[in-house]
């Protein structure tokens, strides 16, 4: 009775160790994200972004507390873009379109207002709202592309967390008709 005892503890043991574990759910390392809070933060989010092109196509940006405008003097050359008009009409869209043409410009880029000339400079802002059971959380991801015929040319994306609820209902589209017109 000794023997068939040990030899059932000893056959467990074995098809124990043949068993694999099942993997064990675990999150994310610990990340941070920044927050839309104000409209200054869109400026910063339009700074970062003409930062980025300037970086991609023309090479480091100047650096902090040199004037952009004599930076941009040197022997780089000038790119010309033209900066899409946004898809959607809502107030951060415009306030975003604004603030981005405005840092281009100071970074030496020509902006033109012809979509036939430069390369187009588009962009979009994805809204993303979880509802969590303790909350709504609103998050904004940006995409911004750099476009040469039909290739990108640069590509841009980043996600903003967007902590209070008048910022996202300002980046919602702005409520639009289709209106038929009929002739005679």
């Amino acid at each position: 009775m000794k023997i068939s005892s040990a030899l059932l503890v000893i056959l467990c043991l074995g098809l124990g160790a043949c068993t694999t574990p099942m993997p064990v759910e675990t999150g994310y390392p610990l990340t941070y994200q920044q927050k839309m809070q104000s409209a200054h933060h869109w400026d910063v989010m339009a700074i970062d972004v003409a930062n980025w092109v300037h970086d991609a196509l023309i090479g480091p940006s100047p650096e902090p507390g040199e004037d952009p405008a004599i930076a941009a003097q040197d022997d780089r050359p000038i790119i010309t873009l033209y900066v899409q008009q946004p898809r959607y009409e809502s107030s951060a869209d415009v306030a975003f379109h604004n603030l981005l043409t405005t840092h281009l410009v100071e970074r030496g880029f020509a902006i033109t207002t012809n979509p036939s000339v430069g390369y187009p400079v588009s962009y979009d802002m994805q809204v993303v709202t979880d509802r969590l059971p303790e909350t709504t959380r609103h998050e904004v991801i940006l995409n911004v592309s750099v476009m040469n015929a039909e290739s990108y040319l640069i590509r841009y994306s980043n996600i903003y967390y967007v902590g209070d609820k008048s910022q996202y209902i300002a980046m919602q589209p702005s409520a639009s008709r289709i209106i038929e017109v009929v002739g005679p």
